[in-house]
């Protein structure tokens, strides 16, 4: 990490008269990613994703884990199988693949701080907020609500209420219109390149949390 790197409220601005997101001032809304943004699930995910893609006769490095990150699972193993050309039961595997990130995660993954604050302060300060993931509700719902924080979000839209995952923008487009705000007025907390596309394609100003300090940055592992 860069020795420079923010730390989680010098995103934040506090004034009495304005508050300041991520450059922008008085924003609409704030809408967080959740899984490597909000909680910590990118390396059980690996462990899952792996795992799953070797008992289907499949491969997958760490990069395209990566690359891939923000793409609902099951697109992931399209994606893969086409590459590799194989037909798997991409229903089977990615039921499998949920079946193991749930055994890897079953006390709940960690909380990543510095975002959440992020979100616990724009909560405070009446800032409407919401979440967009590309993992399931069942999941993200429950990962959230485990740590007491569900209640926050006005708003969790997932991959199950779009009919385009990640890096199309509908996912953050329905979360603004859920909140009943303007895209372009809203910023977007994001953890990974395709989700980041999302947010931008919907008009939001994007936030990079892996630049924040105190937030895992995968970056510096590959």
């Amino acid at each position: 990490r860069a020795p420079h790197a923010p730390d989680a409220m010098s995103d934040v601005a506090r004034s009495d008269e304005t508050l300041e997101y991520g450059g922008v001032v008085n924003p609409a809304a704030l809408v967080f990613d959740c899984d490597g943004t909000l909680v910590d699930t990118m390396g059980p995910f690996y462990v899952a994703d792996l795992q799953t893609c070797e008992e289907f006769g499949m491969t997958m490095t760490l990069t395209q884990f990566y690359d891939l990150a923000g793409v609902p699972i099951r697109e992931i193993f399209a994606i893969l199988a086409k590459e590799q050309n194989v037909q798997p039961d991409l229903d089977a595997m990615a039921a499998r693949c949920k079946e193991l990130a749930d055994a890897l995660m079953k006390d709940g993954p960690n909380l990543i701080e510095p975002v959440i604050e992020i979100a616990r302060h724009a909560h405070s300060k009446g800032v409407p907020i919401a979440v967009a993931s590309s993992g399931v509700k069942p999941t993200v719902t429950g990962h959230l609500r485990g740590h007491g924080v569900l209640d926050m979000f006005q708003a969790v839209v997932t991959c199950e209420d779009v009919k385009q995952g990640k890096p199309a923008p509908d996912l953050y487009l329905l979360a603004a219109e859920k909140l009943g705000v303007d895209p372009t007025k809203c910023v977007a907390y994001e953890d990974a390149e395709l989700g980041m596309e999302s947010a931008r394609r919907a008009g939001m100003t994007v936030v990079d949390v892996r630049d924040i300090e105190g937030v895992p940055d995968p970056r510096k592992d590959r």
